[in-house]
Parts: C-alpha cells; structure tokens; sequence
C-alpha cells in the first residue's frame, strides 16, 4: 500500500514525537536564511539611481579639482619665478661668479664674436640676451654660459678686463617694471652692479674697482643705444 504526501503528514502528525528544535539551532538557521539572502542578486540589475549620482558626483568633482590644480601650476611657477630673480642676489652671484673661477668653467662657449655666442642660447633659454662686442672700449668678450640661479636658467656672459674676468648674468625685467639706473655694492670684496633697461635686467660681477666696472655699464649702454 502506498501512501501520498497528504497520507504521510498525517501519519507523522499523529504518530511522530515531537521535539522542540533549540535556540542554537533556530538561530544558526535565521544566520544562514539570511545569509544565502544577502548573497543572492538579480542578474544585469543596473544601480540604484542614487548610487549613481553619487558616482558621477565623485569623477566630476574630481576631474575639476586636477584641472584646477593644472591651471593653478601654469599661473603660479611663472609668478614664483619672476619673484625669486628679483630679490636681493648679490651674494648668490658673488658665489656662483667665485665657483665658476674655481673650477675653471667661465664659458660653455668660448668666441670673442657676438654672432657665434647669441645664437648659442637658441634652445636653452627661453628668451634671447643681449650680447655685445666691447673689445673696442677694453672689454673683450670671452664667450658664455648658463647658470641656474633660484630655479632658473640665467644667460651669463663674460668679459675681460686685463686679467679680470666680469660675469654679467642676464634675465628678463618683470613685464611693466621702470629701468634701472647701476647701482653697486660689494660683497666678500667683489663688485656686484646692476642696472636695468626696462627689458632685461643685468647683473655684473667681478673683482675690479667700482670705478671699472662703471666704465663696462657705461660702455655697455652705450652699445645698447646704438643697436
């Protein structure tokens, strides 16, 4: 005799004994019922809308913050670099003047000609020095090089006075910024004369009197005008 599922639970209903299950085991139960709950997902079920602002909101905000901090880079190194190269420098190119007379590396390029030293700084600066010929008013030119002063790469070029030697180190004025009459000081025993012509700013160091090295402002000027 063979017995249906509705046969069976009455059978066990009446005949079975019954234990009551315990709080261990209900509640290990409960655990995994909501476990396996937790765990199950809906195949291709798209985001909730509101995750997806929030998701949108994080990338667009920032992609903003780096293009901000871009532009903010591009505005301020210029700034920062044309406040380093007008403070006082007096000492710093005294010591860079002394280090290039140590080690013997007065001039990257060496010529006397105006129209080979110029073309030199094509390609490694991003400006264009002024360079002149002042052997006829007892300033030879010896050739030139760059130095990096503060951060930035600086024209140098040097002269010959007897057996001295002038660096005079050259840079972009700040745009709108009057010229600049020479003005000298001294520093650790070396003449330091600066001047300004509105354009470029110049910075001349050497050893010789001051006395000299007005005759190399005064006849560097002059070539100036004359260009």
């Amino acid at each position: 005799m063979s017995l249906d599922d509705q046969d069976l639970s009455a059978l066990i209903k009446r005949h079975a004994t019954r234990h009551a299950a315990p709080d261990a085991l209900r509640a290990g139960v409960r655990t995994q019922a909501a476990l396996a709950d937790a765990g199950r997902t809906e195949p291709n079920t798209p985001p909730q809308p509101k995750r997806r602002f929030w998701l949108a909101l994080h990338w667009r905000t920032a992609a903003v913050s780096f293009a901000m901090g871009l532009a903010c880079a591009a505005l301020v190194l210029p700034l920062t670099r044309q406040l380093d190269l007008n403070g006082p420098l007096d000492a710093e190119l005294v010591s860079d003047h002394v280090r290039a007379l140590r080690v013997g590396r007065l001039t990257q390029v060496v010529s006397t000609d105006r129209h080979t030293v110029k073309p030199w700084f094509q390609g490694r600066l991003d400006y264009a020095p002024p360079v002149f010929d002042l052997a006829a008013q007892g300033f030879p030119l010896m050739g030139g090089r760059v130095e990096h002063v503060r951060g930035s790469d600086v024209a140098t070029l040097a002269y010959a006075r007897n057996r001295h030697v002038i660096d005079v180190f050259v840079w972009p004025s700040v745009d709108g910024s009057a010229p600049v009459r020479s003005v000298n000081s001294v520093h650790r025993g070396f003449n330091v004369l600066h001047w300004s012509d509105g354009s470029m700013q110049y910075w001349a160091v050497s050893d010789l009197e001051s006395a000299e090295m007005q005759r190399f402002a005064q006849a560097w000027a002059a070539q100036a005008a004359a260009q």
